[in-house]
């Protein structure tokens, strides 16, 4: 969840330095925009090229009772994702993600037992298909099923 809504589409990316969320999940999610800082640092975009940040907003994630503030790029961007959470992130929850299993493993609050956060394989392979639908580019959004 992020500021008390669930969202849907959120790819675990240990590849990538920065959490990332799209300008239309942004408005999405009703974030006033005052509440959007400045960057100067261009993101290099899914299908290779530097993209313009829009600004960075710090927002609550809630994963399995584990609440963190953290830090987003917003940008510009249509891939088939909602939000990128990235290796800052899945360090700071102990996190050890599978994309083949689509599965994220950590400890719980208390370290005493594993908890798994499972992905959903059919939205996985439709965000797949749409990238590839879409010559590679990830310019095609799919916003059905943000909120259930």
């Amino acid at each position: 969840m992020v500021t008390e809504c669930l969202v849907q589409r959120i790819w675990i990316d240990p590849g990538s330095s920065a959490n990332v969320m799209t300008q239309i999940t942004f408005d999405w999610l009703k974030i006033a925009p005052e509440k959007l800082k400045p960057t100067g640092n261009p993101l290099l975009d899914f299908d290779g090229k530097w993209v313009e940040p829009i600004g960075i907003v710090e927002l609550p994630v809630l994963a399995d009772k584990r609440e963190l503030m953290e830090s987003f790029v917003v940008v510009a961007i249509h891939p088939s994702y909602n939000l990128l959470m990235g290796r800052g992130w899945i360090h700071r929850v102990q996190g050890v993600p599978s994309t083949l299993h689509q599965i994220m493993s950590c400890l719980s609050l208390d370290r005493s037992r594993v908890i798994d956060i499972y992905g959903d394989q059919v939205a996985a392979k439709e965000c797949y298909s749409v990238t590839l639908k879409a010559d590679g580019k990830g310019k095609r959004p799919v916003w059905s099923d943000i909120l259930r």
